[in-house]
């Protein structure tokens, strides 16, 4: 799989298909990404398998109140609006991009080496326009419905987030809205 095809593959599984078609200038300044970009190695060198492989702690999140979510939300469209690979993937759990990994056509290496590679023009914006149906699972994670808008196209996913070393993660998708 190519740098480019994995790159939209996992932004459109991760609710954000489309982002670089709306010039960043259409849309209001946002705030600054306060995710530390991915960088490789992935996963601290351990193979993906073995990271998938590992569940994620019980009750890691302590039950937040939704205020909590609603600011990690904030926060995760601001690191894709950043049009920066390292930033817009930081906003996964290590599990959700190793299962980007378990298909034997993904090549890791050709992904890491994207990572960090300038962005190739001016990134589309999207802008956050709600967050609702916040629940709490009993694994310690947290579904929510996302609202986003990009340029004249909207968003309705349902993403699980995941309490990884203080810092609320896309750890699954659950729908896409429109599908994609």
């Amino acid at each position: 799989m190519s740098i480019a095809a994995l790159r939209a593959a996992v932004l459109a599984a991760a609710f954000a298909s489309g982002i670089w078609t709306i010039p960043a200038s259409t849309q209001p300044a946002t705030g600054t990404c306060v995710l530390q970009p991915l960088t490789p190695p992935l996963f601290a060198g351990t193979p993906a398998a073995e990271v998938l492989a590992t569940p994620m702690p019980p009750g890691a999140g302590a039950n937040p109140d939704e205020a909590v979510i609603e600011a990690a939300i904030e926060d995760i469209v601001d690191c894709i609006n950043t049009g920066e690979a390292a930033y817009q993937f930081a906003i996964f759990t290590e599990r959700y991009l190793a299962a980007q990994f378990a298909d034997p056509d993904t090549y890791q290496p050709e992904f890491e080496m994207m990572l960090t590679l300038e962005p190739a023009g001016a990134p589309a914006r999207f802008e956050l326009r709600g967050v609702g149906d916040i629940s709490w699972l009993d694994d310690g994670r947290v579904s929510a419905v996302v609202d986003l808008a990009s340029g004249s196209t909207t968003y309705r996913d349902t993403l699980i987030l995941a309490y990884v070393d203080g810092t609320w993660l896309i750890d699954e998708v659950v729908t896409f809205d429109p599908p994609r």
